[in-house]
This record gives structure tokens, C-alpha cells and sequence, in this order.
């Protein structure tokens, strides 16, 4: 039995660590095989072990105490790693010392099996680890400042900057049509000739969340210590501009610490969700907050497992100007506080609709059949709803649907739409027709497996889309669902389609920023450039010819078009 307690649970932690392998799989394994496992093992000691009754109590008691040592004295982000590595390694240690030492005496026995038990488990006091970087863990020293990074390189004044292309601003997650797509960037970009510049570079708190981008300024949010911050940062330069804290800390195995949702610019408010459920207004231009609201306490709302993930969505209230807007979430509480919208300029509710099931995905906009609506990627399919009262306009159910959602719901030509199956589990395409008479239709076109993103977003371009499946990047024919190529390694990365140019920028795991030719022939990598360190999970973005990238150390500002020459 304890031999076969420790392969089940080294089986579950090579599983759950392999790349590519579905969040929601991954977070069942690392933490129910424990839980078996230790369940087997106890019983194993007290019934069968090849030990006398002392030394089965003493050794019994020594794990239950040595174990809770551990976990009571672990830094609060590396408990999560004590529990789903640490328990598993000393249940192994105390079996093989078990096996070697089968011939000794009582005393010899614990003279061995006590020093593994509490080596195996208090080694883990003096680590800090984060996450999980592309399957591995990733562990610093417990002292080892979290912002350890100082700024590189002086500031935007020090390099020459190139043409402005696509938009102006970015007013939150992936881009003005939150798609993923820089509009109106039509510059090819050539790496071999006209690298990337770094402008500026400035330590960051840890977080995924990505930037919002409007008047000159960068908004996202970043932990630091035991608050969440809503933080602006200059655009040319990276200089912070101001800080508005909350007391709240959130983090998990997987991704570490810090809030995952992006912020969201509009009407000079910055909107943003903490990890922990709390849901922000703050004055773009001071970082003065106006309302909170926090989900929990509020809306009885359970905490997700890796945290509240949403970035909001903000949209026109009820009259033709767009005044008092709607700003969308999703809670997951009981009954119909579900998916909330509260009014932009007091943070009440102006809309609540029941939804269905855990959800880590965000709100999408869009228009179909002449009328602007939100969709809302649900456990078992997807719902339209009326962006000013929150009506729902029609649901659908793919004929495969399962785990929880995590990516958006985005549109295929005038009247189709991708919808993500869940974590891991594949695409449809359904299509969606208006009749005259206001009756809505909605059809399944096909399923597919050959694009199975789990956090990672995928674009739309000619008619195909982009991205992960799993940590291998992917093409998929849009009108059959069939895969086109799957090639390219770069972990858990995000992309970004420059608009017309026909490129994409890909941010992978490992901090590199890849270059790709969006072609759905062959897989054509036309650039490569390292720009951050460690895990970078984070949403890229794009504004005026400049890109903007961070993951959970630093952030740092990009030139990516070509010199303008001098005057």
C-alpha cells in the first residue's frame, strides 16, 4: 500500500505538472491526491506498517505534527506547494527508509525515519514559491524582495521614437473591441532590420493583470504586500503617477499572488476587480477611490479557486448619450446575482442575471442582428443579454460543453461566433440569425478539439483563428474547425494580431516576445526577442507603434515601428 500511495500521487503530480494540461484538471490533482494519498498512507502505518505499536504512534503523530509545522510556519503562497509536493515527498522518504532499514532495531528505525520525515517538509519554510512557470515551479529565497528588479535604462526621452500606428488608447482588457486586434496597424514589422527598442523599464507587484490605456497613461493592478493596487504609470517614461491601495491578498498554486483582471478606462473613471472579489472605481486622474463593491461580502459570492479572473466591461446605460454606465461582472452568487452590473457613477446594481456555474472568463461585447448585446460564456453554453437592463435575448448549449470558462466568446464574420468549450476542452461555431419579426435562431455549425485554450486567447483573421492548443501554438480553419498547422512552444503565452499588417506578436511563457506571420499554410516565425524574465502570463498590448508588456516582476515599454528619420 504506501508504494502504491506514493505512485498514485507521483502520478497525479506529473500530470497535473505536465504543459498544456487544463487549469481546472490540473488544480483537482494537486490537490485531492494528497488527500487520497495521506488517507492510504495513515492507514497503512496503523494497520500493516513493519512497525512495533510505539513506533507506529510515534511516527503517526510526528507526521500530523511535522506536517502542520510545516504548513503553519510556510510562507502563505508556498502552503498550496507543501501540501500538493512536500506531503507526497515525505511519505515516500518515510517509505524508502522503511524499506532500508526493515532490519534495524526500534531505535534505529526512528533514528532515520524522523530526520526524512521533517527534512522532506520543513525544507520548504525558507522558499517562496509562486506558481507554476510552463509545468515547473517557480521558487525564490523567503527574503528575496518581491520587487527585486530596479529600472533598466533611462527613460522614453533616451530613445527614438517611430510613427504612431494603430490606436490611441486602450481602454482595458485586449484592446478596444476586446478581441485581441490592434486596429489600423498596417506597418510590416522587420525584425532583422528594425528590432524592438526598449524605451523604459520599472519593477512591478506581482499580478496578471494587463494594462488599460488612455490619456498618456497606463492603469493595471499589482499586489504588494498585503494590498491590492489600482496603479498609473506614465506612458512615455514608466514612471508611477500614483497608487490607490486596498487592503485585500489573494493567491494559489498555479499563478501565484496578485489580482488577475485588467482595469478599464471610461469617462475618466478607472474600473477594476481584485482577486479577492472587490470591485473598484477610481478617478483616472488621481487615483481618488469613489465606490467599492465586494462581491463576498455584498453578494454572497464563493471565491473562485484561482480568484476573481473578470476584467469589467463597461457599456451605455439607458439613454441615447450612454450617460450612468453599466459597469459588468461577474460575482457567481446565488440566485440571479450571477453576472451584476452596477451603475458607473454610484456602484449600485442596475442589472443581476443568474448564471450558470464557476466562471473565470470576461464579458464580451458585440453586435449581431442589428443590436448591440453582451455575451456570456456560462458552464453549459453561452448567453446574450441586453447591455442597458440585462434581459437575456437567447441562450445556447453546444452539443459538447464542460469546466468552467475561462476565455471569451468572440465573432467570426457578420453573424457567427467562437465559442470556447472550457478549460481545455475545445471550440464551436454557432450562428445567429435576427428575423424581421424579432425572433432570434441560433445553430450549431460544428465542434471542434483542434484548438483547446485553457487561459489563452486566441484572434480571428481572414476567416482563421490563432492560438494555444494547450502550450503548442495553432491555426484553425474557421468554416470546417479543422486544424491547419500546430506548431510553435511557447508555454502559457498570450497573442495579438496587428490589424492589417497580417503579423502577430506572441508573448510567451518565458518572457520572449515571437513575431509570426498570421499565415494558414505554415507555421512562419519571422522575429524573436527576449524582453521579460520569468513567468509572463500577462496580455500584450499595442498603442501609437509602442508595445506594453508585464508579468509579475517588471513591466516594460517597447518601440516596435521603425525610427522616424530626423528632421
Amino acid at each position: 500500500m504506501p508504494w502504491a500511495s506514493v505512485a498514485l500521487q507521483a502520478t497525479a503530480l506529473t500530470v497535473a505538472l505536465w504543459p498544456g494540461v487544463g487549469e481546472s484538471t490540473r488544480l483537482l490533482l494537486l490537490m485531492a491526491a494528497p488527500v487520497v494519498g495521506a488517507v492510504l498512507f495513515l492507514i497503512w502505518l496503523l494497520l500493516a506498517a513493519p512497525l512495533g505499536r510505539l513506533e507506529r504512534m510515534t511516527l503517526i503523530v510526528a507526521f500530523a505534527a511535522i506536517v502542520s509545522a510545516a504548513l503553519l510556519l510556510a510562507d502563505p503562497e508556498t502552503r498550496p506547494a507543501v501540501w500538493a509536493v512536500g506531503v507526497p515527498l515525505a511519505m515516500l522518504a518515510v517509505t524508502a527508509v522503511l524499506q532500508v532499514t526493515c532490519w534495524t532495531g526500534s531505535a534505529g528505525r526512528l533514528r532515520w525515519l524522523l530526520p526524512a520525515l521533517a527534512g522532506s517538509l520543513l525544507v520548504w519554510i525558507p522558499l517562496r514559491v509562486t506558481g507554476l512557470a510552463d509545468g515547473e515551479p517557480a521558487a525564490s529565497w523567503r527574503w528575496a524582495a518581491s520587487l527585486h528588479r530596479a529600472p533598466s535604462g533611462g527613460g522614453a526621452s533616451a530613445v527614438a521614437v517611430g510613427a504612431a500606428v494603430g490606436p490611441s488608447h486602450w481602454p482595458g482588457f485586449r484592446g478596444p473591441g476586446r478581441d485581441g486586434r490592434v486596429p489600423e496597424f498596417d506597418v510590416t514589422l522587420n525584425w532583422r532590420f528594425s528590432p524592438p527598442r526598449e524605451a523604459w523599464r520599472v519593477p512591478v507587484g506581482p499580478g496578471w493583470s494587463s494594462f488599460a490605456v488612455a490619456e498618456g497613461r497606463l492603469y493595471t493592478q499589482e499586489q504588494r504586500g498585503d494590498e491590492e493596487l489600482v496603479s498609473a504609470f506614465d506612458i512615455d517614461t514608466g514612471e508611477a503617477l500614483w497608487r490607490s491601495p486596498y487592503r485585500a491578498r489573494f493567491a494559489e498554486m498555479a499563478a501565484g499572488a496578485g489580482p488577475r483582471g485588467t482595469p478599464t478606462f471610461s469617462n475618466g473613471r478607472i474600473y477594476a476587480l481584485g482577486a479577492t472579489g472587490v470591485l473598484r472605481a477610481v478617478d483616472a486622474a488621481t487615483g481618488e477611490g469613489l465606490w467599492h463593491r465586494d462581491l463576498q461580502a455584498d453578494f454572497a459570492a464563493p471565491l473562485p479557486g484561482w480568484g476573481f479572473s473578470a476584467s469589467p466591461l463597461v457599456v451605455a446605460g439607458g439613454d441615447d448619450a450612454g450617460n450612468d454606465e453599466r459597469v459588468v461582472v461577474y460575482a457567481g452568487g446565488p440566485g440571479d446575482d450571477g453576472l451584476l452590473a452596477f451603475h458607473g457613477e454610484s456602484g449600485e446594481v442596475a442589472w443581476r442575471v443568474a448564471t450558470a456555474g464557476m466562471n473565470f472568463s470576461s464579458p464580451q461585447p458585440v453586435r449581431l442582428g442589428g443590436r448591440d448585446l453582451v455575451l456570456w460564456a456560462e458552464r453549459i453554453g453561452v448567453v446574450a443579454l441586453d447591455p442597458a437592463g440585462g434581459e437575456v435575448v437567447w441562450r445556447f448549449s453546444p452539443s459538447v460543453w464542460g469546466g468552467a470558462p475561462i476565455v471569451q466568446v468572440q465573432k467570426i464574420g457578420p453573424d457567427d461566433l467562437i465559442v470556447p468549450l472550457g478549460d481545455g476542452i475545445g471550440i464551436a461555431r454557432i450562428h445567429v440569425e435576427h428575423s424581421a419579426e424579432g425572433e432570434w435562431t441560433v445553430e450549431e455549425r460544428w465542434t471542434s478539439r483542434a484548438l483547446k485554450p485553457t487561459f489563452n486567447d486566441f484572434v480571428v483573421h481572414d476567416g482563421h483563428l490563432y492560438g494555444f492548443d494547450g502550450s503548442i501554438f495553432a491555426c484553425v480553419d474557421g468554416v470546417t474547425g479543422e486544424r491547419r498547422w500546430k506548431r510553435g512552444r511557447y508555454g502559457e503565452g498570450q497573442v495579438l494580431l496587428l490589424g492589417g499588417a497580417g503579423q502577430m506578436l506572441v508573448a510567451a511563457e518565458n518572457g520572449e516576445l515571437v513575431l509570426l506571420r498570421a499565415d494558414p499554410d505554415r507555421h512562419r516565425e519571422e522575429g524573436r526577442v527576449r524582453v521579460l524574465e520569468e513567468k509572463t502570463w500577462s496580455h500584450p498590448v499595442v498603442v501609437g507603434g509602442r508595445l506594453f508588456l508585464r508579468n509579475a516582476h517588471e513591466a516594460v515599454g517597447l518601440d516596435l515601428v521603425p525610427v522616424r528619420p530626423a528632421d
